[in-house]
């Protein structure tokens, strides 16, 4: 019983670039989702978490995650999207919020019994008129904060995070940016990083 206890502790990582389990590329009609599930001992991830049904609330889309505890959802309704995540020992639900055409959803999460919470996401678009204009969005907690202003750098999640002189701040200063504070940054992707234009704390 105290495996089960300790398996209901789960840790749902959504991948990024590098990973088996990044979504694929969205049509310009639905979103992708994509990841892998992690179980938690002592406050780490230490094993995958295989055969867990990963679904979309109120739809028939679904997956089952792989050996190495990955998944893959695509071709996801725009709108307000639910992820459910199911087996036995484990029922939790996750509203994402509101998911458009073109979304590539990466998340980060932690599912304690049946409650879930975000710890970080990244919303990438792909668009048909794919533009530098569009900004992509990311939340989660810092990490690894290193330099000074204006050019800083930490990660949120798996993701890699740049400030600059042109970087503005809202409810935070660049200064005042510290590891584990929870923010909301926006920007464009470079090389795997993104360029922050604006930086929120929640």
């Amino acid at each position: 019983m105290q495996t089960v206890a300790r398996y209901a502790a789960a840790l749902i990582v959504v991948c990024g670039v590098a990973c088996t389990g990044t979504p694929s590329s969205p049509s310009s009609t639905a979103a992708s989702i994509g990841g892998a599930v992690r179980a938690v001992s002592g406050g780490s991830a230490t094993s995958s978490l295989a055969g867990l049904r990963v679904a979309v609330s109120g739809t028939s889309l679904a997956t089952t995650t792989s050996v190495n505890g990955q998944f893959n959802l695509n071709d996801v309704p725009p709108g307000n999207v639910t992820l459910l995540f199911d087996r036995a020992g484990l029922n939790a639900l996750l509203p994402l919020g509101t998911v458009r055409a073109g979304d590539r959803v990466t998340i980060v999460v932690t599912i304690n019994g049946s409650n879930a919470s975000i710890d970080s996401r990244s919303d990438e678009r792909e668009d048909e008129n794919d533009d530098d204009d569009d900004d992509d969005e990311i939340e989660g907690r810092i990490s690894a904060l290193s330099d000074s202003c204006p050019n800083r750098t930490f990660n949120v999640g798996n993701t890699a995070v740049r400030t600059s002189g042109s970087t503005t701040y809202e409810h935070v200063t660049c200064n005042t940016l510290a590891n584990n504070m929870k923010i909301e940054a926006e920007g464009t992707f470079a090389n795997g990083v993104l360029n922050a234009t604006k930086i929120e704390k929640d």
